[in-house]
């Protein structure tokens, strides 16, 4: 089949188009990076702190499984770029699926202490944007079919500031929303305040706020305190002569960070040694 010539200019022309898309949705993305708050900037390369979650102690003592516990927390050595070290303390030795389980507790937070690289998320997608009334979508699309989230969307308003991100796979969607601003040791940087995500799957649809409280150390800002709300609510089908019922579980949790050492070169001594048993 013969094509016309302006058919031909019309396919060059959506070829370009989507070309310069997805070269200014990296750009847009890359000015949001820069725009975050991140302690490496300030000079961040060795930190020490402590995590405590609120009534860990107790809930373990309740299993009369390790004797009585007086303080569980963890201890979490990171050092630049991305090595890191999460120790349970207070428990007794061994234990160790229980340790593992536990330290899965903190791992997923300690991005809100230390961010990963925002633009690496997108490695491997297409990156295509749409203007929207009050700012603009980025979708990022898996066209090679080999990634485990096909597409995530991407809303940022008018001043680049990340509003939601959104994902689909299978039957299970999740929608983040966030919400940052300046601080007054932040540099004008954005610091996450609170993360609302939902995610619906089939009859269940469950709901986490994390609020982020901070304090500063070595002029850098760490959060001090994340408190966790969850909410699943959960649709039972009618059956029979019952109705449709929706049921509602509500649960929280607060994680504490304190003692934040800042560059004292602890943690590379700690990782190093580690690294060398």
């Amino acid at each position: 089949m013969k094509f016309q010539l302006s058919g031909i200019i019309l396919i060059l022309v959506s070829l370009l188009a989507n070309t310069a898309i997805a070269q200014s949705s990296n750009a847009e993305i890359d000015q949001y990076e820069i725009r975050s708050y991140d302690p490496q900037k300030s000079g961040l390369v060795d930190l020490v702190f402590e995590a405590r979650v609120e009534k860990l102690t107790d809930i373990l003592n309740k299993t009369e499984t390790f004797g009585k516990l007086v303080d569980v927390y963890f201890k979490i050595y990171w050092l630049s770029p991305s090595q890191y070290k999460i120790e349970v303390m207070g428990l007794p030795k061994g234990f160790q699926e229980v340790r593992d389980d536990l330290t899965s507790l903190i791992k997923g937070k300690l991005e809100l202490i230390i961010p990963e690289k925002f633009s690496t998320k997108f490695n491997g997608y297409t990156l295509k944007t749409q203007p929207l009334a009050d700012g603009k979508l980025i979708k990022a699309i898996d066209d090679t079919y080999t990634l485990a989230i096909p597409e995530v969307d991407l809303v940022f308003d008018n001043n680049g500031k990340l509003k939601i991100l959104e994902t689909k796979s299978g039957l299970t969607a999740i929608k983040t929303e966030f919400f940052q601003a300046p601080k007054s040791w932040s540099n004008n940087k954005l610091v996450m305040e609170k993360m609302i995500t939902t995610t619906k799957q089939t009859g269940i649809v469950s709901v986490s706020t994390s609020t982020i409280d901070y304090l500063t150390k070595a002029g850098m800002g760490f959060p001090s305190k994340v408190t966790i709300k969850n909410t699943i609510e959960t649709v039972i089908p009618a059956r029979g002569k019952e109705k449709e019922k929706k049921v509602k579980n509500e649960s929280s949790s607060v994680i504490n960070f304190t003692t934040y050492e800042v560059n004292t070169g602890k943690a590379q001594r700690f990782i190093v040694e580690g690294l060398r048993k």
